[in-house]
C-alpha cells in the first residue's frame, strides 16, 4: 500500500509549480522526481539543464544555475540565508553524483565536481574536482603490480 504515496507528477508541473512560487527556471529544463527546493523565489536555472533525482537546492540564500548544467543524482548545493553573494553554477557545468556544494561560490563554465566532492570555494573553468575519499590506492590488490 505504501506505493499509492508514489505519485507521478510530470515535469511541466513540476517546473510550473516551482515558476509560481517565483523560481525563474528556462526552456527545456528537465527536473527528476524528488528534488527538494527551499526557496524557489531565490531559485533561477537557465535553458537545457537538467537536475537528477534526490537533488536538493537549499536556497535560502541565492542558487543560479546555468544553462546546459548537469546536477547528478543526489547532490547538494547550498547558500546559507546569510550568506554574502550567491552560489553560481556556470554553463555547461558538471556537478557529479552525490556531490556537496555550499556557497557562495561560483562554479566555472565547463568545470566538472566530481563524484562525492565537496566545494566550499570557487572552482576555474574547465577545472575538474574529485574526492580525494574515492582515490585511495593504499590497498596493494587495488594498486596493482609494482613495475
Amino acid at each position: 500500500m505504501r506505493a499509492i504515496g508514489w505519485v507521478f507528477v510530470p515535469n511541466s508541473l513540476r517546473l510550473a509549480v516551482l515558476r509560481v512560487f517565483g523560481a525563474q527556471i528556462g526552456r527545456g529544463v528537465l527536473m527528476r522526481p524528488r528534488v527538494r527546493v527551499t526557496s524557489p523565489a531565490r531559485l533561477a536555472i537557465g535553458e537545457d539543464s537538467w537536475i537528477g533525482e534526490a537533488v536538493t537546492l537549499d536556497s535560502a540564500g541565492s542558487i543560479r544555475i546555468g544553462a546546459n548544467v548537469v546536477v547528478s543524482q543526489a547532490a547538494l548545493l547550498r547558500c546559507p540565508a546569510d550568506a554574502r553573494g550567491e552560489l553560481v553554477v556556470d554553463d555547461g557545468a558538471w556537478i557529479a553524483l552525490c556531490a556537496r556544494v555550499t556557497g557562495p561560490v561560483t562554479i566555472g563554465r565547463r568545470a566538472v565536481v566530481g563524484a562525492a566532492a565537496v566545494v566550499a570555494r570557487d572552482v576555474a573553468p574547465g577545472t575538474v574536482v574529485v574526492s580525494s575519499a574515492i582515490t585511495d590506492d593504499s590497498d596493494p590488490d587495488i594498486a596493482g603490480p609494482d613495475l
